[in-house]
């Protein structure tokens, strides 16, 4: 009777590990999965490992992948693509400055980013991690975002061309 409580006492040792291993690598892998898409969302701009006064003006200057961007946004389509480009910019450069330095916070489908002072929120859509710009973007830049298209499409109707 000795010998099965040792093999009886392995067995329960072993479910408990394979459920605690189950338990912090589902835990791991959320928080695993919002770091991989904010950092596919650094890389395609450049940035992933890199501040973005590293980039030479030609980087800077580099088309992005509008579509692999669009992959890892929610809400991408919700603005016209002036206003969206500066929404994204705003996250990747509170991303880029802070990397290596972010704290997440998991609560089920949501995760919070925090990089600095910017909180970025990450939602679970289609199986994937995405970026709440609409909940990521504070009130103050989307005002300056306002502010900006305005002043380009004034510009644009007075036939100023961009510089």
């Amino acid at each position: 009777m000795t010998a099965r409580i040792p093999a009886v006492a392995a067995a329960v040792l072993a479910l408990a590990l394979a459920a605690a291993g189950a338990c912090r690598s589902g835990g791991e892998e959320g928080a695993d999965g919002v770091r991989a898409a904010a950092e596919k969302l650094l890389a395609l701009h450049g940035l992933l490992g890199r501040q973005p006064e590293e980039l030479s003006r030609a980087e800077r200057d580099a088309p992005v992948d509008r579509k692999a961007v669009a992959g890892l946004v929610a809400d991408v389509g919700s603005c016209d693509e002036f206003i969206s480009d500066l929404y994204v910019g705003f996250v990747v450069g509170a991303l880029a400055k802070h990397q290596g330095r972010w704290t997440t916070a998991m609560d089920g489908a949501q995760a919070i980013v925090a990089a600095g002072d910017a909180r970025i929120l990450f939602v679970r859509e289609d199986g994937a991690w995405k970026v709440s710009l609409a909940a990521s973007v504070p009130d103050e830049i989307k005002k300056r975002a306002a502010e900006e298209k305005q002043r380009f499409e004034a510009a644009k109707a007075a036939g100023q061309g961009l510089r």
